[in-house]
């Protein structure tokens, strides 16, 4: 009986492997009919072309050479991944998928490009290195929501909340069709407000150089919306950028927000100019970061106890005057510029890359300068550094820009 038994098992199991190779034969000789025949209806072989064709991205473009990035299928294993590819360089999904590293391309660096990231390495300045590795750090985008944010506070940082609500007014996100990005996204704190706050239609994207922050912002959102996103048409994705070479196509974005950050920026001249670039002409430009003295630091003119620190900001975290941003911006080519302090040591700025016709000081009961006034002299300003895109406004000098230092109420 038992060998019985056994000899119906190897039958059973014979019969179900002739049945897979059976379905297997049926399978291709449909496709293969499917493939040689003209339909109305999308044949086989064009699905087919639809899922492994490469097709080009309007936003999406080689962060070096601007080159617009292909998105196409490819088959590893048996999974399927998506690769992005320009004419040097392959892109893809790391960190299970989590977001999209548009920093380090999936090739293996050569030799060469080994070289040179060990001599820039060795070139790196130690301020550098707080402003880039600190936020890198696993802990840090674990601390970030759970009080590191919190404390921005005591320096004339608005809440989230209220930040937030300025720069949705600013750069009416609520209309439709728009690509926003959340600049420096840290853990997502602003990305799921602006998720929140925008119609379906928006295009979404969280953008930072830290791979822990990106993962913490895409567990967040994951668990604050779960899956709302796959139900409905928002398009979002988290994408790894270098805000020195952002890989964005210009003139693309429709607003952009950067809480918190050009502090850290170790190229801050280039990451503005880079802004400028991808923002379209009506685009909008909000931003917020700390003012000299704040936590802790010394200024020139400063009577505590750290005054005699005067290097202190130079070696971490570079923190600017209100004069500072205004010339920094304005020399990135943006027309209609205005910065202001917010407390004791916070600048918001709030800047569009073509004038709109009205400048001046938000909501602090100061008279607005419209477009039937006279602008600032623009000999009062040194002249501005060109770029590839002043085409998109008339003369950098005719910008008009209006620097408050008013605190707040």
């Amino acid at each position: 009986q038992k060998k019985k038994l056994s000899l119906n098992h190897v039958s059973v199991f014979e019969n179900m492997a002739k049945m897979k190779v059976i379905l297997s034969l049926l399978l291709v000789a449909n496709t293969c009919s499917g493939l040689s025949v003209t339909t109305t209806l999308a044949s086989p072989k064009s699905r087919l072309q639809d899922i492994f064709q490469g097709k080009a991205d309007d936003l999406l473009v080689d962060p070096k050479t601007k080159q617009p990035l292909v998105a196409s299928r490819r088959l590893t294993g048996s999974s399927v991944q998506v690769v992005y590819e320009s004419n040097d360089e392959r892109y893809g999904r790391r960190g299970n998928g989590a977001y999209l590293d548009l920093v380090a391309p999936l090739s293996a660096p050569s030799l060469e490009k080994l070289r040179q990231n060990a001599v820039t390495a060795f070139q790196t300045s130690s301020s550098d290195i707080v402003k880039v590795q600190t936020f890198r750090s696993p802990l840090t985008a674990f601390l970030y929501e759970r009080g590191w944010r919190d404390s921005f506070v005591r320096n004339g940082f608005p809440g989230p909340d209220q930040e937030f609500a300025e720069f949705k007014e600013f750069a009416q996100i609520e209309e439709t069709e728009k690509t926003v990005l959340d600049l420096s996204c840290g853990t997502g704190l602003f990305t799921r407000r602006i998720f929140t706050a925008t119609p379906p239609t928006t295009r979404l994207i969280a953008a930072d150089y830290s791979e822990a922050m990106l993962l913490e912002a895409n567990r967040r959102f994951r668990q604050s919306f779960g899956n709302k996103q796959q139900q409905t048409s928002h398009n979002i994705d988290f994408i790894r950028v270098d805000v020195a070479h952002l890989p964005f196509a210009d003139n693309s974005i429709d607003a952009i927000h950067c809480g918190a950050a050009l502090h850290c920026y170790p190229d801050v001249e280039a990451a503005l100019k880079e802004i400028f670039r991808v923002l379209k002409p009506d685009g909008a430009f909000f931003a917020t970061t700390f003012l000299k003295g704040a936590m802790g630091t010394a200024t020139s003119s400063s009577s505590s106890a750290l005054s005699f620190f005067p290097q202190r900001r130079d070696t971490g975290f570079r923190f600017f005057s209100l004069d500072e941003l205004e010339q920094l911006t304005r020399e990135a080519a943006f027309a209609d510029v205005h910065v202001r302090r917010q407390g004791s040591y916070c600048a918001i700025i709030k800047c569009r890359p073509s004038l709109k016709g009205t400048l001046g000081i938000d909501d602090d009961g100061v008279d607005n300068l419209t477009e039937n006034e006279a602008p600032l002299s623009p000999s009062s300003f040194p002249p501005s550094t060109p770029t590839s895109t002043t085409s998109r406004v008339n003369s950098v000098n005719t910008a008009a820009a209006v620097v408050t230092d008013i605190p707040s109420a």
